[in-house]
């Protein structure tokens, strides 16, 4: 039997490691991390675009230091 749940796993640990990884992009891109987090705390972007974002921010720089 497969279990149900009422929020998707998933969403939660992006909600999770969104803090962590908004921290770690703002040291390398304050501007963008404000306004990722600008629009979290607003409300503007869900936390799945969001962690997307993030996600893809830190790892295009990752390959400019490459």
């Amino acid at each position: 039997m497969e279990k149900q749940f009422f929020i998707d796993p998933e969403i939660i640990k992006k909600h999770a490691y969104l803090p962590e990884m908004l921290a770690k992009l703002s040291y390398q891109q304050p501007e963008e991390a404000l306004r990722l987090l600008r629009n979290w705390g607003e409300g503007n972007q869900p936390v799945k675009s969001l962690f997307e974002e993030v996600t893809d921010l830190l790892h295009n720089e990752k390959r400019q230091d490459i």
